[in-house]
């Protein structure tokens, strides 16, 4: 997807504040890579809110993608941070025979350490949606990061039949996928080498995360008429993390509810919308159990257990975290004023203690290593 859509991007080292676009060009595995961070009307400068990873199509990029997907005036509602990011020559890598090579599963979860260390980010409602190649995109973070990423949606995608072999998720992954039975470029039925079925990779994922195999389905009332088109909702039952899809009938390669048509575009819903609708049910199980301080100290230690990272969410003053063995020996000492991310993974599995100081408070708490 194209569209005559351009932006001047310039970089802003300064912390924005609401409703606007902050533009980064930055290293990452000797690439010069790129990101697009909408801070909405709703963020008051300090209360942590999600973030959604919005990924352009296949030729596109990241300023064509906020403005087609609409998403910023969703954000200023709901309060969440966007985050459009930029593939290597305008594609992510899904195990194509052609488009990008790069380690873009590495660059969202740079993305993410980089993002949550200049702004306060809920951690456990980091989620991840995108147009065609940026949907295929993030069915390979629900692949393999999993363990950051909550959930994820596609709009118009699929996953690539010499990849879909290769995904084994560790724990069940909300997914949403949302696609047009006439989409003449990733065709609903699959195309050799380059995506499954729709039917396929619904099978797939309601496999994984458990479900019983039965169906609801909802028919959307049709308040669009000129739209050519209809929407129903299917919903899978009993399991462990939701299934969900919108079936446009009729739809072509296109987000609904999009400000412009570039094809057959269902205006019985807001695309945005219904993604953001169903990654708020959902949290990273994982975060469930943290160490959390509110008020005069708000922050934050999780995962526990863990298994080869431990991560500060922090918003206010110095603190000094310690690390030690169950037998009472200090094995890490960090002194911080921001968010880190802790490698622990050389350390063998069993119990240990945090000691967290801030102050004239001092927390001590046990903490796994699975």
């Amino acid at each position: 997807m194209r569209t005559c859509y351009f932006l001047c991007c310039c970089v802003l080292s300064t912390f924005l504040t609401a409703q606007e676009t902050l533009v980064v060009n930055l290293p990452y595995d000797g690439e010069d890579r790129s990101y697009r961070l909408y801070v909405p009307a709703a963020f008051d400068g300090e209360t942590p809110l999600p973030l959604v990873f919005n990924l352009h199509g296949f030729t596109s990029n990241a300023s064509q993608q906020e403005f087609y997907a609409d998403m910023n005036a969703v954000a200023d509602t709901a309060g969440f941070f966007v985050c459009y990011a930029n593939g290597i020559d305008a594609a992510w890598n899904v195990n194509w025979d052609f488009g990008s090579t790069a380690d873009d599963v590495g660059f969202i979860s740079f993305l993410i350490d980089e993002i949550s260390s200049e702004y306060p980010v809920l951690l456990d409602q980091v989620y991840s949606c995108g147009m065609s190649n940026g949907g295929f995109m993030s069915y390979r973070l629900a692949c393999e990061l999993n363990d950051r990423i909550a959930a994820v949606a596609s709009v118009t995608g699929s996953m690539s039949p010499g990849y879909i072999g290769n995904c084994t998720p560790n724990r069940p992954v909300p997914v949403l996928e949302i696609h047009g039975t006439a989409d003449p470029v990733v065709s609903y039925d699959g195309t050799a080498n380059v995506s499954i079925s729709v039917d396929s990779l619904l099978t797939f994922w309601a496999n994984n995360n458990g479900c019983d195999g039965s169906t609801i389905t909802t028919d959307l009332e049709n308040t669009s008429l000129l739209d050519l088109c209809t929407a129903e909702k299917i919903d899978y039952q009993n399991c462990a993390a939701s299934v969900e899809h919108y079936k446009i009938n009729g739809g072509g390669h296109t987000w609904p509810g999009a400000p412009i048509s570039i094809g057959v575009t269902n205006q019985d819903f807001h695309g945005s919308a219904a993604v953001w609708q169903f990654f708020q049910q959902h949290r990273l199980p994982e975060l469930t159990n943290t160490i959390t301080l509110t008020g005069e100290h708000a922050w934050r230690v999780y995962p526990n257990p863990g298994q080869s990272w431990l991560a500060v969410q922090h918003l206010d003053g110095p603190y000094v975290l310690e690390l030690y063995q169950a037998t009472g020996q200090l094995l890490q000492r960090h002194n911080s004023n921001d968010n880190q991310r802790i490698d622990l993974g050389n350390l063998p599995t069993g119990l240990y203690f945090l000691r967290i100081k801030q102050g004239a408070l001092t927390v001590i708490r046990p903490w796994v290593k699975q």
